[in-house]
């Protein structure tokens, strides 16, 4: 047996590979369809789609074979991405390469082997689809070529998802940065609050039920903060051996540490999992001054739905880097109060003379650790000091001293002196003055080194200031407004662009005042999705510019608390009027070309129903079927273009509804006799289960029939041959409901939240061969909202559908309970 060798690429290889986020993830049907599809059109009993990664082959789909990888030194994979062609092996025993390969001499009994390499979007082979054989066989040119197809649409399958996962990464990395910069909305808030708000931040982003920030020292693990369920046993000041603890591990490993589900991975024998038993863990040291303090780590008793992604990782790692800024802010804070109250850094007394001289009367030894001279330097002169002081500050400490000499008032400063080795550092200042008898001022005070807690603070405000400029760079909106009274609080330049305020006037209006009135229903179902869920949207509504004219937006938002435990939302609002245009544009479009070509079509369709009924003569039997398929054909394109109309019609409110109040058995039995002839040509049978026949409502009876015709013809289009479809009414919900209920195959997965677009076709192969438009589901919608209506769906795939008509029914027109 000869191992395969690995790429001369095979670092870079590896990357694209992990950036596929494929790995040890669930099966997929839109791969296995592919698999399916192989297994069946080469008639052999094993189809893969073969991953090839760093000492293995995984399995992303298989058929035929029970397990999911295989070592990458016995893989027949790992020898056919070492080339771009398509890598066969039509008899295992006859090739030396593989005569006594364990895969060939036991189970699954290789004999034949043919893989199509899979391609990343930058051309680096990821793998194979692969089939297998338990006999020699070779392959023909067509053959080859359906593998190497079927190969190029599970690349498609590979790079559509590779692709969308980075964008749905950069949208999450800006939310992240919006969540982080919530923190900086009141810095004044006390610590215990800002580390409540990190540790809730966490939680809800991870999904993660306790956050913990813990203190490390020597071996011992103590809980200085946590947010956790009201029934959780833990407390402030709980401490444990680091040891027994799972930061162990992340200290083990000597970074930020993610485990998803702990009893399926490889620390599942740590002994901390056997004390704690928590599934999913995840941390981050904390670590200021060059030393490690403890860690942030969030965890659950529960494992997570779907593993930790590396924008949580990234997360975890931002939001520690925050905790570490704050820390050390207060850690320094606390060590200054701690040295001012016994031993200032340099406590003096300066005097100003009446002849402009100054000098120190007093100065303590801790002169020496700022400005690296002894007391004795500054007796008779001061001039020293201020040279010390950094020549951007100068002048602003002289003009302090000079106002707080005048006023007599406390002076106070923060600026930078250079000591003796050359550097740079602050120091902060606070003296009372007094005036002396004979004019002079003397300042009792002190001088502080405060060189790391100003750093930090400078540090921390250039975080919040990244965070902010996030903030006003978006070039989407971004509105931040109090949920109880919906007052703004503040606002980015793109949505001061779009609304035509400034920012003053924004601040001084709320929600109200840039919301139409037609939208109170669905602003107060945004209310309610953020009282239960916490966001809303997105949704598409109008917004009022200061003009007082109206633009569309794309609207939703996130429920966040302020320091002070204030609910506000922050919401991102996106202008779509030129989607909106553009959309408009197409359908104006659509609507020309229909009526420029009705006109001729009908005189087309005409003259071909008229050859075809023989009225120019006798037709040869050629002649006559293209004459007929021609006619078939114009009738589609004019039931095409006559939707088109009515969609237009629709779109546009140009459709006259004739509203009155009719009887809705009698539209559906209507209906049912308009489209049984069709049912019968599809071996189709209908049942008509009515069970509220007196029903009335106020509708237009003709466009009530259109909507039920569409979903009648589209369930007897996707039955099965002697399939039955079924109509019954009800009442739900104080409104009267038609259903209708196929047993077809059902509506996949991934088309249903497209089944109400125009032109949406679930398989346009399919409906080719059944007909249809793609129209029918769209009219229906339309008609039934314009008439105060609603339709809806729910489907199995594989069992069938059930498609609904929402009416309110007449209630001037109820029955009585005998009646009934």
């Amino acid at each position: 047996m000869i191992a395969p060798e690995s790429p001369l690429n095979e670092a870079v290889r590896l990357l694209a590979l992990k950036r596929t986020h494929l790995l040890d993830t669930s099966p997929e049907e839109r791969f296995d369809r592919f698999t399916r599809m192989a297994k069946l059109a080469f008639d052999v009993p094993i189809a893969l789609v073969s991953l090839v990664d760093e000492k293995r082959q995984w399995f992303k789909s298989c058929q035929g074979l029970e397990a999911r990888e295989t070592p990458r030194d016995i893989s027949f994979c790992g020898h056919a991405i070492l080339s771009d062609r398509l890598f066969i092996v039509e008899d295992t025993h006859e090739d030396s390469r593989f005569a006594d390969n364990p895969l060939v001499t036991g189970p699954p009994n290789i004999r034949f082997y043919a893989g199509a390499q899979l391609r990343s979007h930058e051309g680096y082979r990821l793998g194979t689809l692969c089939i297998i054989d338990t006999r020699p066989r070779s392959l023909d040119g067509d053959q080859r070529m359906l593998l190497e197809e079927l190969a190029r649409c599970v690349d498609e399958e590979i790079n559509d998802f590779e692709a969308s996962k980075s964008r749905q990464e950069q949208l999450e990395k800006t939310r992240i940065l919006s969540a982080l910069n919530n923190l900086t909305v009141d810095a004044s808030a006390p610590l215990e609050q800002k580390i409540d708000m990190a540790l809730d931040l966490g939680r809800q982003h991870l999904e993660l039920e306790t956050g913990i920030v813990s203190e490390i020292t020597t071996d011992v693990y103590t809980i200085r903060w946590f947010r956790a369920p009201d029934d959780s046993p833990l407390e402030a000041g709980l401490s444990l051996p680091v040891e027994q603890t799972y930061c162990a591990l992340m200290l083990a490993k000597g970074d930020h540490l993610a485990i998803s589900h702990m009893g399926d991975s490889r620390y599942r024998h740590q002994s901390c999992y056997a004390q704690m038993g928590l599934e999913s863990y995840i941390a981050a040291p904390i670590e200021f001054d060059g030393k490690l303090f403890g860690t942030l780590n969030f965890s659950s008793v529960s494992p997570r739905s779907k593993p930790f992604t590396d924008l949580d990782r990234l997360f975890i790692v931002w939001l520690a880097q925050w905790m570490a800024a704050l820390l050390q802010q207060h850690s320094h804070e606390d060590t200054l109060r701690k040295l001012s109250e016994n031993v200032p850094g340099m406590l003096y007394q300066y005097q100003v003379l009446q002849d402009g001289g100054s000098r120190f009367l007093y100065s303590s030894d801790g002169i020496r650790d700022i400005y690296g001279i002894p007391p004795e330097a500054v007796k008779e002169d001061a001039g020293i000091i201020f040279d010390a002081v950094h020549p951007d500050d100068l002048g602003y400490v002289n003009a302090s001293v000079d106002r707080s000499q005048e006023s007599l008032a406390v002076w106070e400063s923060e600026f930078r002196v250079r000591t003796p080795d050359g550097n740079w550092i602050w120091v902060e200042g606070r003296a009372t003055p007094e005036r002396r008898p004979d004019d002079s001022v003397i300042w009792h005070g002190f001088l502080a080194n405060v060189d790391e807690k100003k750093r930090s603070q400078l540090a921390l405000a250039e975080r919040e200031q990244l965070l902010r400029t996030l903030f006003e760079l978006s070039p989407i909106g971004i509105l931040l407004t109090s949920f109880k009274s919906g007052q703004n609080f503040d606002v980015n330049a793109a949505l001061l662009e779009y609304s035509g305020y400034s920012h003053t006037e924004f601040l001084a209006l709320n929600y109200w005042d840039v919301t139409p009135g037609d939208y109170t229903e669905q602003s107060q179902q945004a209310i309610t999705d953020l009282k239960e869920h916490g966001r809303f949207g997105p949704v598409e509504q109008e917004f009022i510019r200061k003009d007082g004219t109206r633009f569309p937006i794309l609207f939703q938002g996130v429920l966040v608390e302020r320091a002070d435990n204030e609910p506000l939302v922050w919401s991102l609002v996106e202008d779509i009027s030129e989607r909106r245009k553009v959309d408009r544009m197409k359908n104006e479009f659509i609507s020309t070309v229909s009526h420029e070509l009705r006109t001729p079509l009908t005189s087309i369709s005409g003259s071909l129903g008229l050859i075809a009924g023989g009225v120019f003569g006798h037709l040869p039997e050629k002649v006559k079927a293209m004459v007929a398929i021609a006619a078939r054909n114009s009738d589609q394109l004019k039931h095409l273009i006559d939707g088109l109309l009515d969609m237009e019609k629709l779109v546009f409110g140009k459709m006259e509804l004739r509203m009155h109040s009719e009887n809705i058995s009698a539209i559906i039995q209507d209906s049912l006799d308009r489209t049984s002839t069709y049912a019968v040509d599809r071996q189709i049978s209908l049942r008509f289960e009515n069970h509220h026949p007196w029903v009335k409502a106020v509708i237009d009876a003709r466009r009530l029939g259109q909507a039920l015709d569409n979903l009648l013809s589209n369930a007897i289009k996707f039955s099965p041959p002697e399939a039955e479809v079924v109509i019954l009414t009800h009442l739900h919900d104080g409104l009267f409901r038609i259903e209708v209920t196929d047993y077809g195959t059902g509506i996949p997965e991934a088309f249903r939240a497209r089944i109400f677009e125009k032109f949406a076709q679930a398989d346009s192969s399919d409906t080719r061969g059944r007909g249809g438009t793609g129209l029918g589901l769209a009219i229906t919608r339309e008609i039934m909202s314009q008439m105060g209506g609603g339709v809806g769906f729910k489907s199995t795939e594989g069992y069938g559908s059930t498609f609904w008509l929402d009416i309110k029914p007449d209630e001037s027109d109820k029955p009585d309970e005998s009646d009934e």
